[in-house]
This record gives structure tokens, C-alpha cells and sequence, in this order.
């Protein structure tokens, strides 16, 4: 029981230190605001620390949003092919989001390595090093891969190891909305 518990908080990580990314976000964004117009003396530090959250809130929480499935699709497009060519279309759209992450993951390390590995440069006012503000692009990136895979083609282990967002959907109210 105690094994299955951590193999849930490891693979719920993302989830987790995106909903801190986010939490933090607002309140620096809420102290912001509440220092700027009340106290009449604004944060200087408030822009850096938005940045640090926003991009680790984009980068981690994608790899979520691939597991609850809440991915762009072009469903009416591949639901009007004829069932053999559905199941094409599903490998190929499987290659391209593979393709188009594993591209992003590799452009985003060099990008990363190129501007910021040679200077160590941080941030004018915390001093935050921009490799740690946006190191983890490429490894939100790999999560999203890790992710989509996971969910399409191991949906029971997303279903026994993952936090769910909202509950699944009941049956008996999707039938009466749907009429």
C-alpha cells in the first residue's frame, strides 16, 4: 500500500508543483495589486517571480492536461473517415504530437544552453538563474510525450496512479443532457 502511494505522488509531481506554480502566482499577483494601489508602493520583484510561475504552471501543467485527455483533437474531421482510416489518422496524429514535443524539447535545451548555460545570468532583481526559470521546458516537454503515451495506450495505469481533476463523468447524467 505504502509503495502504490508514492508511485502516485511521483507520478502526480506535475500536477503538484504546477498547483503551487499557480497558487503562488496568485498571490504574488494579488499582493501586487494590493501594494501598487493601497500602499502606493509597488513590488519591483513581482514581474520575475510571475515569469518563474507562469512558465513552470504552462510546462507541467500541459503534461496534465495530456493525461486527463484535454488536448486539442480534430474529431470531426477523423470521426467523418471511414473506420479504417480512423485508425490510420490516429497513428498519424500519434507521430506528429510526438514529433512536433520531441522538436521542442531539443530546440528548448539548446535555446537554454546557447543564452543562458554560457552566463549563468540571473534575474535583475531575485538574482533567479534563468536556467532554472526555464530549464523545465524541456522536461515539461518529455512529461507531455511521457503523457500522451501513457494515456492513449496505458489508460488504466493513468486511471490507478493519477489525482483526477473532476470525477469521471456519470453516465445516467451524460444520456439526459445529451437528449
Amino acid at each position: 500500500m505504502k509503495e502504490k502511494k508514492w508511485v502516485k505522488i511521483l507520478c502526480n509531481l506535475d500536477l503538484f508543483l504546477a498547483s503551487i506554480a499557480l497558487i503562488i502566482l496568485t498571490l504574488v499577483t494579488f499582493t501586487a495589486v494590493i501594494a501598487r494601489y493601497v500602499l502606493k508602493a509597488p513590488l519591483l520583484w513581482q514581474e520575475e517571480a510571475q515569469a518563474f510561475c507562469q512558465v513552470w504552471m504552462i510546462f507541467l501543467g500541459a503534461s496534465v492536461a495530456f493525461r486527463q485527455g484535454s488536448i486539442v483533437a480534430i474529431e470531426m474531421f477523423v470521426d467523418s473517415l471511414p473506420e479504417n482510416r480512423k485508425k490510420i489518422m490516429e497513428y498519424v496524429i500519434d507521430v506528429i504530437v510526438i514529433f512536433t514535443l520531441t522538436f521542442l524539447m531539443v530546440k528548448c535545451q539548446q535555446y537554454i544552453t546557447q543564452v543562458f548555460g554560457k552566463t549563468h545570468r540571473g534575474t535583475a532583481i531575485l538574482g533567479i538563474p534563468y536556467e532554472l526559470i526555464y530549464g523545465i521546458s524541456p522536461y515539461g516537454c518529455g512529461l507531455m510525450i511521457i503523457s500522451y503515451l501513457l494515456s492513449k495506450y496505458l489508460p488504466s495505469f493513468v486511471e490507478r496512479y493519477d489525482i483526477r481533476i473532476a470525477p469521471p463523468a456519470d453516465p445516467d447524467l451524460t444520456e439526459v443532457t445529451a437528449k
